[in-house]
């Protein structure tokens, strides 16, 4: 959480996890959207319509929705490498991965799961035919 805590905005998502989205729903609608695969053209016209307009969102045009995206935390990056082959290709052939440092990090400053990742193992009863259970 230390990250977390660092990020310039810490002292406003203490008191709204989704800043700086309005709420949960807010970050939710702009999340789809910008994964929609609609276009940008598509989601103005989608933000113009009288019922998107009467709903108290904190983005009224794809250009503000991209800002305030651009406002959250991001996650690892992606690294490539190109991979020398012996036979001739008509494209490189190309490595993509992240860095498994940087993906534990983020999971472990994840605010949503604070508290919920447990690192020493336990037992878990479950009654009537004693099954056990082990967390990760």
């Amino acid at each position: 959480m230390d990250q977390f805590d660092t990020d310039s905005f810490s002292s406003l998502r203490k008191t709204n996890l989704y800043y700086p989205f309005a709420s949960q729903q807010d970050w939710e609608l702009g999340s789809w959207l910008l994964r929609s695969g609609l276009s940008l053209v598509a989601i103005d016209k989608f933000l113009l319509l009288e019922l998107v307009k009467s709903l108290p969102l904190p983005f009224k045009t794809v250009k503000e929705l991209r800002g305030q995206a651009e406002l959250l935390p991001s996650g690892p990056c992606w690294q490539l490498m190109v991979i020398p082959t012996t036979f001739p290709t008509k494209l490189p052939v190309v490595l993509y991965w992240h860095d498994p440092l940087e993906c534990i990090t983020t999971i472990l400053n994840n605010p949503l799961l604070h508290g919920l990742v447990n690192f020493i193992p336990y037992k878990q009863y479950s009654l009537p035919t004693m099954c056990w259970r082990y967390s990760e």
